[in-house]
């Protein structure tokens, strides 16, 4: 199927209604209840550093608080880069922990070539996502096994901070249905996109969060769109 021309694709009114909900609310209050004590259990058994990834007692991580993780994040150092990275996992994870026994597994392997791209990655998000999504996606391949598109996108978006203007989003399985579904989107494909198609999803919430930006007189992320399509 040959791609759609994106420009004509217009956000359902149902997105349009959701974005007059407070930012901090629908954003940064997001929180998933997340396997504390595996994920430092699996990540002292590969030897790795960035554990625990939580303090004592604590089984539950919000998107704000990943935003308070990267705006303090020292990207020299292997152990910030690796804690954000499981963190992330974790949050995008929550209790269904399938492949991420082997994603840690995968780092242990190749630890400076994974740190290298989660270096190369981080360091692009904040100004081209296709140039960020190619360092963990080169050629359409993962830099880290097992680390495909979906969570190469949360770590992606994740590396803005929270920043209104952050480029990246994340884009998985639930947000690829609504966009065919709800969108029109229907030439996306499946869940394996090569950088081409995350750069036209990329400028396309551009465009909507312009288009709302305009509307409702306040600055839109792209993930307040993104929020709505993973859960419509």
């Amino acid at each position: 199927m040959p791609p759609i021309d994106l420009s004509r694709l217009q956000l359902p009114r149902a997105c349009r209604d959701a974005l007059v909900q407070p930012r901090p609310e629908r954003i940064d209050g997001h929180t998933i209840t997340i396997a504390s004590d595996w994920w430092n259990t699996e990540i002292a058994a590969a030897y790795l550093p960035g554990a625990p990834v939580t303090g004592p007692d604590v089984t539950q991580l919000s998107r704000g608080d990943l935003f308070t993780d990267a705006a303090n994040l020292d990207a020299s150092s292997e152990r910030e880069l690796l804690w954000f990275l499981w963190r992330v996992l974790a949050w995008g994870s929550g209790m269904k922990l399938r492949l991420n026994r082997k994603r840690i597994r995968a780092v242990a392997d190749s630890r400076s070539s994974a740190v290298a791209a989660l270096r190369q990655a981080l360091q692009a998000a904040r100004e081209d996502p296709a140039q960020a999504y190619e360092a963990l996606r080169p050629g359409g391949h993962n830099a880290i096994a097992y680390l495909g598109p979906s969570f190469s996108t949360k770590v992606l978006y994740f590396a803005g901070g929270g920043a209104l203007d952050h480029p990246c989003a994340i884009l998985d399985s639930q947000v690829a249905t609504t966009l065919r579904n709800s969108c029109g989107w229907d030439s996306l494909g499946g869940d394996e996109w090569p950088t081409s198609t995350y750069a036209r999803y990329s400028a396309l919430l551009d465009r909507w969060a312009q288009e709302e930006s305009g509307r409702l007189g306040r600055r839109i992320g792209v993930d307040e769109i993104e929020r709505w399509l993973f859960r419509p």
